[in-house]
């Protein structure tokens, strides 16, 4: 883009839509159209072509080397910390240029000027390099308050209406009925709007929202991603003078803080800025707006830390269920053998009891034909028969009266003696105890 363009559609349209088709922060164009000696509108320029007021667009100047650079404002800095810039300007090297964002010039006098942008690794080290290059007397907190603000408007009235000062007919009552997330004395109430006033302004300048719900939950959007701020006043504990009890209580100190509330269960305490003896909250408006960007960074790496810890106890209980699936299974499997093996072991011992009763039939009916019986005995006979070859697993004669069941019943009774694998509750009572079965058992 030459210069010539942009001087064209830096009139054409706002300075904020011209960054965001750029892709650079406003407050970035804004530092190049003064280094290149072009003119910008004002905010009464758009207010005037709204209303269709006559304006008047200044003729574009010839761009000369010896506009000054852009200093860095009031922006504090120790003798140490401006040591430590000079010694990375003169170290630096073409690594730990391509890890910086800047913006540099092509020295080519009376000829349209090319930004070359070298993108961040760190998104914390690119939030605090954009926000020292914007303007930095948006920091500044003013010394008289402006109550232009909806969200400043509505808190002041809503401090009127707690300490008895409310109006009807008061003028700058907004319509959102919302106020800031402030807790101080009524001493100290201009101050703290004053600072976040500020803040406030600095944060739009950024492209982020501030957005206040009821209850004084005051949020701000930046990327998608919700940060909770407030601003009070620390207590100081003191002795109770008065009385006994209690030993301390809590009274105001007029130190104020500004707090990043973790509404989440992070596990860690809140971020917060408040007044030292070295410096005051004036002066850290900086430092509390790269807080709160960080804070909504830090709350997307976190989510998306809470999303897999989620995936992974999910993918561990969907294994745990598998595997006890799998357990189950196998102790079906495992019972259904052993009843197998339960119904060969007792087919077996119905075969051999089966083969003991025919020699007894043998027997028993040699003995009757040699001695002379009644005809009773021979149907007691006949009755056995029937039963063997109702025992025997390989004939199975129906009976009249018994069962398959009878047969384990018959010959594994439930009450088959004592064991100390079979639950005490199977038995109806607890086998006698005698000498021989438990020899060590002591007698009374």
């Amino acid at each position: 883009m030459t210069r010539q363009e942009l001087y064209e559609w830096i009139w054409k349209e706002p300075a904020k839509k011209v960054a965001e088709q750029l892709g650079v922060p406003p407050e970035i164009l804004r530092q190049y159209c003064r280094r290149l000696n072009i003119p910008t509108p004002t905010s009464g320029h758009w207010s005037k072509l709204k209303f269709g007021k006559p304006v008047e667009i200044p003729v574009l100047p010839e761009f000369t080397e010896e506009i000054p650079p852009i200093e860095s404002g009031l922006e504090k800095r120790s003798k140490t910390e401006k040591a430590e810039q000079a010694l990375i300007q003169e170290q630096k090297t073409e690594e730990t240029v391509k890890e910086l964002e800047t913006y540099e010039e092509v020295n080519e006098p009376q000829k349209d000027k090319e930004l070359v942008v070298n993108l961040y690794t760190d998104p914390k080290q690119r939030i605090q390099h954009e926000l020292k290059q914007m303007d930095q007397t948006v920091f500044d907190v003013s010394e008289i308050l402006y109550a232009k603000d909806p969200l400043i408007i509505d808190t002041k009235e809503y401090y009127r209406r707690k300490n008895g000062k409310y109006l009807k007919r008061n003028p700058f009552k907004s319509k959102i009925n919302n106020p800031l997330d402030i807790h101080v004395e009524p001493k100290h109430l201009d101050r703290a709007l004053r600072i976040f006033s500020t803040i406030i302004r600095v944060l739009r300048l950024r492209g982020h929202q501030i957005v206040s719900k009821n209850n004084r939950n005051t949020n701000v959007i930046v990327n998608a991603e919700t940060v909770p701020i407030k601003l009070s006043e620390v207590n100081q504990r003191v002795e109770n003078i008065a009385s006994s009890y209690p030993k301390y209580q809590f009274v105001p100190s007029g130190k104020l803080r500004f707090e990043i509330i973790r509404t989440k269960d992070f596990h860690e305490h809140s971020v917060y800025t408040e007044d030292s003896s070295s410096a005051k909250l004036e002066d850290k408006i900086l430092n509390i707006v790269a807080k709160i960007e960080y804070e909504a960074i830090y709350i997307k790496e976190e989510d998306a830390r809470q999303e897999r810890l989620r995936l992974e106890r999910e993918e561990a209980h969907r294994k745990w269920e598998l595997e006890e699936q799998r357990r189950k299974e196998l102790k079906m499997r495992q019972k259904e053998e052993i009843e197998r093996l339960k119904e060969v072991f007792l087919n077996a011992e119905l075969y051999a009891w089966a083969n003991v009763l025919r020699s007894y039939v043998e027997k028993y009916e040699a003995f009757l034909n040699d001695k002379e019986t009644q005809d009773d005995e021979f149907e007691k006979l006949q009755w056995l028969k029937n039963k063997v070859e109702w025992i025997d697993p390989f004939v199975e004669h129906d009976d009249e009266l018994l069962t398959s069941e009878h047969k384990k019943e018959l010959f594994w009774p439930k009450e088959h003696g004592f064991s100390y694998l079979t639950p005490y509750h199977s038995y109806p009572s607890w086998p006698e105890f005698n000498f021989w079965n438990n020899p060590f058992r002591r007698r009374g």
